[in-house]
């Protein structure tokens, strides 16, 4: 029996100081009548001691009744010869009694906490399915993620190495210095173009890698006082080579006045501006009227880079003039391992994560990633982040 905080046990059955309110003699008493009666919870009509009272009295009478009839009178001997049986047949009635009640009680009692222990046992056994079919569902995204990781691996990493591979084995052989001076240059080309993507790929699965297993969430531990514009300048310089051989024209207007400063990790927020700049640029063909979409890139194109202060935020913004961006597609972009069909047609190397781990880093640190796009016109792909009073 469960205690209260004065160490009495509540006014329930089984305790000392519980009334029974289906018993009509408990009820005015505001007592239990005798001990026994903590553990009864029956009414008035179904007492065992009243029923006893009852059969007691009604053999008295009887009795006494029978004596009457046959002597004339009620002797004290024919009186102690009644009295005498029904008080020891109270005695061991009432002994009977206190233990049928008890036992009744305590089964009850041993019934309510087994099905207490059930209900338990049920919570747990039920917590316990829903954590493994939890943990069986992440496993069959991890599964999913393996499968996805190995087809990237396989493809994207084998091609690149292939292409840097094969243009090895012809300088060992010396097929190389028989080529002509635009198929050497071409080659060159192709092998510096396929390093920069097998860099970039590994780069992004490594960042990705990081974020599932610990998440960005940015704090006084991770972070530090940020010039986004310092982030984007070293992001456009470090790309700037790659525009400047496909003839792409790298805009970046640079704020007129200073901006204020932010909270965050530099090395995610380069991470995701690069991958943004790359992407403007990677599908960012030419207005030419080339037939094939990789021959078109070789024309010039357009990405204009900004940065500027909208209320508490600032918001870095890349637009290009590139393919666009199929609309039913966009809403899947920022999925890992997604890509655009467009995308893919066009441009075969590409690890699907760039987007994902770009938006995952913005919202680690508060702020969110807006795209428009129009198919064949281009895409605007818009950071906010808030910055710092």
């Amino acid at each position: 029996m469960k205690k209260n905080q004065r160490g009495m046990c509540p006014a329930e059955l089984g305790c000392p100081s519980y009334v029974n309110g289906k018993c009509f003699l408990a009820r005015v008493l505001n007592a239990p009548p005798t001990k026994t009666c903590q553990y009864c919870d029956r009414n008035f009509r179904q007492c065992m001691f009243l029923q006893y009272s009852l059969i007691a009295l009604g053999l008295i009478v009887f009795l006494l009744a029978i004596s009457f009839l046959l002597d004339g009178k009620i002797t004290e001997s024919a009186a102690i010869a009644v009295f005498l049986p029904v008080i020891v047949y109270g005695f061991f009635f009432r002994r009977s009694i206190e233990k049928i009640i008890e036992a009744d009680f305590s089964e009850k009692k041993a019934k309510l906490e087994l099905e207490e222990l059930t209900s338990r046992l049920e919570e747990k056994v039920n917590a316990q399915t829903r954590n493994l079919e939890e943990k069986n569902q992440d496993l069959i995204k991890l599964l999913i993620m393996r499968s996805q990781f190995i087809d990237l691996a396989s493809h994207e990493l084998r091609t690149s190495v292939s292409v840097i591979k094969n243009i090895i084995e012809m300088m060992e052989s010396g097929d190389y210095d028989k080529m002509g001076r635009e198929e050497r240059s071409r080659q060159i080309h192709n092998a510096f173009e396929k390093s920069v993507r097998l860099g970039q790929i590994i780069s992004d699965i490594l960042i990705s890698s990081e974020l599932d297993a610990a998440g960005l969430k940015v704090d006084g531990k991770n972070a530090q006082e940020i010039r986004l514009e310092d982030i984007i300048e070293r992001a456009v310089n470090d790309i700037s080579f790659e525009a400047a051989q496909k003839k792409i024209v790298l805009d970046w207007e640079k704020p007129k006045e200073e901006l204020p400063l932010l909270i965050g990790n530099e090395h995610y927020l380069y991470h995701a501006i690069f991958n943004l700049i790359d992407n403007a640029v990677k599908y960012t063909p030419p207005l030419g009227n080339a037939k094939e979409e990789k021959a078109r890139r070789a024309l010039a194109g357009r990405v204009k880079i900004r940065l500027e202060k909208q209320g508490d935020e600032l918001v870095f913004s890349v637009q290009d003039n590139g393919i666009g961006i199929p609309k039913g597609e966009i809403g899947e972009l920022f999925n890992k391992f997604s890509r655009a069909s467009n995308a893919r047609a066009m441009y075969s190397d590409g690890s699907g994560l760039g987007l994902f781990t770009a938006k995952e880093i913005i919202e680690g640190h508060g702020g969110r990633v807006k795209v428009e796009s129009e198919m064949g016109k281009g895409s605007v792909f818009k950071i906010f982040l808030p910055s710092m009073k």
